[in-house]
């Protein structure tokens, strides 16, 4: 009885093997509709559910912030942005929230289902080892400039997040955390007419970005 349980355990294993094999040629190998057809085959001989689906690789799960270079550029060419602005950028970049762009402290423990809190002056302040007050002056002037935005009252992102009117978000047009095509509806609402005709200085001439993700 044991030899006979450990063959079968033997055969299923060969069996998941093989099918992972089949499954993994179908990924390169075969139509939307042959995929589907092998599919339906391989739930009606096992009685199990398969999906076709890339693995997983190993750097998949590394954090990280995009900066949408070209427009980063442009702003930069036209002198948009001074030095104190740049900087505060590439610090903040460390704290957004992947899809929403949401300023947020960091946790303590790197888990996803942790919820954190939205980041403050007074957190960044500290957070950054800056003064509160010059780094308010930079927030305030980047919100002027259509690079941050503050969430309206009531406002809840896609991810649960609930906002206060304070809740400090960066325009994904500049630095998006997260997929470049699935941004949060709520952060595309607060920055849907931002940087679009917008001036330099004390000039009339209209700038516009060179890539708008929305």
């Amino acid at each position: 009885m044991k030899k006979a349980l450990e063959q079968a355990e033997k055969n299923a294993r060969i069996r998941d093997s093989k099918i992972e094999e089949i499954i993994g040629e179908a990924e390169v190998g075969l139509s939307a509709e042959q995929q589907k057809m092998l599919l339906q085959i391989l739930h009606k001989t096992t009685g199990d559910d398969y999906f076709i689906a890339k693995k997983r690789k190993k750097n998949d799960g590394v954090k990280f912030v995009q900066i949408i270079t070209e427009n980063l550029n442009y702003l930069c060419e036209v002198g948009y942005l001074t030095s104190a602005e740049k900087a505060f950028l590439l610090d903040i970049s460390r704290y957004l929230e992947i899809k929403s762009n949401v300023i947020i402290e960091k946790a303590e423990v790197e888990y996803e289902e942790i919820k954190v809190n939205a980041a403050t002056p007074t957190y960044l302040a500290k957070a950054l080892g800056k003064s509160r007050a010059p780094l308010s002056v930079i927030m305030n002037d980047l919100l002027k400039k259509g690079i941050l935005g503050v969430a309206e009252a009531g406002i809840t992102t896609e991810e649960g997040r609930n906002c206060t009117s304070r809740t400090w978000f960066v325009n994904p047009n500049i630095l998006c955390c997260g997929p470049k095509d699935n941004i949060d509806r709520a952060t595309q609402q607060i920055f849907r007419r931002s940087l679009k005709n917008f001036t330099v200085g004390d000039t009339k001439k209209k700038h516009n970005l060179p890539i708008y993700l929305f």
